[in-house]
């Protein structure tokens, strides 16, 4: 990172009083995520909804794969619920179907069911709180220019997963894309504390800035407000929280403004920014950055400080190298590299900042999964 950055970033960390977690799959397992939408004969779908309630709503909390079932009702269209479904893996599903609570719901809803259609999507983004209930939610559809798919996908990254993490009443902000050839059709749910909340968000400065970007990257919008609702927050396949792993250094605010440059979930905490600019980096078990380079004309590089857990370093054409506390690691400038932690072990270290001329940062491609998992 330049060194400039330092201070956009500490500002960032500084603003936020919330807290964000991604859903993500353990290791060797893939999300499964699709788009249900169902359809009830005319003004059915409350019956629908207390159906599903006293079936599969019961027993999807006994199943640790089913990750989440977030539904709202379409407010223009109150016939129409679409949900976003989150599971472990393929496995995880057919856990859920076969359950005597799903069999139990296809089966009573069956004389107002009007139709029900499944899009299978693969994830952008899925931050939420740790826990909480939303009561408004909004859903849009947004089209996006092919060739500024990649660019939009990382600023929809930044902005929902800094929104979770730094305002209180935005719970949940999830993107995801369709397959084939659709994929940049991007498909989002938003779900908010309140509806006093999603304006306090939509009518602030950043938002405002995000939207004008991401507008310039799309073809077209659709947005759905849904009717109120009342979304439990689940906590099944989140993020495990530093806050309970009995770190020795405060680990700071989730590291949102780089996020797309990692692999698991990282946290940011400033120590100085005067002289030499040092972070603390925790780095969740399993976690590690992309290689990257510290680009310099003269001086420039990186300092690494381990100091607490266990993680690893490398050099591109070298050997990964383990950390543990109080190893240091001098990074050359113009080398890339990677670092961050082992895979049943978080992982803090001190970044110190080397000043150079003319310095910038590259991100370069993700570590390959294969080759991370060797690592012992």
């Amino acid at each position: 990172m330049k060194i400039f950055m330092m201070a956009i970033l500490f500002a960032a960390l500084m603003n936020g009083n919330a807290y964000a977690h991604t859903v993500f799959a353990p290791e060797g397992k893939t999300l499964k995520l699709h788009w249900a939408v169902l359809e009830s004969k005319p003004g059915k779908m409350s019956d629908m909804a207390a159906i599903s309630s006293r079936t599969v709503a019961k027993s999807t909390p006994n199943e640790p794969g089913t990750y989440s079932l977030y539904g709202a009702i379409d407010k223009a269209n109150p016939d129409i619920m679409r949900l976003l479904e989150i599971y472990e893996d393929e496995s995880a599903y057919t856990i859920h179907t076969s359950s005597e609570g799903f069999k139990a719901f296809t089966e009573e809803r069956k004389p107002i069911l009007e139709g029900v259609k499944f899009l299978p999507v693969d994830a952008v983004v899925l931050e939420q709180k740790k826990s909480g209930v939303g009561k408004f939610v909004m859903l849009s559809l947004i089209e996006v220019k092919p060739g500024n798919l990649e660019a939009f996908k990382s600023a929809i990254t930044q902005e929902f997963s800094r929104a979770v993490a730094e305002i209180p009443g935005v719970m949940g902000m999830f993107a995801t894309s369709e397959r084939g050839e659709r994929s940049n059709f991007i498909h989002t749910m938003e779900i908010y504390a309140d509806e006093s909340a999603y304006a306090g968000y939509t009518e602030s400065e950043q938002y405002k800035s995000y939207r004008k970007k991401a507008d310039t990257m799309t073809e077209t919008r659709k947005d759905f407000e849904s009717l109120p609702a009342n979304i439990t927050l689940s906590a099944k396949g989140l993020h495990l929280d530093p806050d309970a792993a009995n770190l020795p250094f405060p680990a700071g605010k989730p590291n949102t403004a780089y996020a797309q440059y990692f692999d698991g979930m990282s946290y940011l905490a400033p120590l100085s920014l005067e002289q030499v600019a040092i972070f603390n980096v925790t780095f969740e078990p399993g976690c590690r950055n992309h290689w990257h380079i510290h680009h310099a004309k003269s001086g420039g590089g990186q300092i690494l400080i381990a100091v607490s857990g266990r993680g690893w370093y490398q050099e591109w054409g070298k050997p990964a190298q383990e950390l543990k506390p109080g190893d240091v690691v001098n990074i050359p400038a113009n080398v890339k590299h990677w670092h961050g932690a082992a895979k049943d072990s978080w992982f803090q270290h001190f970044a110190v900042e080397v000043a150079g001329d003319e310095t910038s940062n590259e991100w370069c491609e993700a570590v390959d999964p294969e080759e991370y998992a060797l690592l012992k």
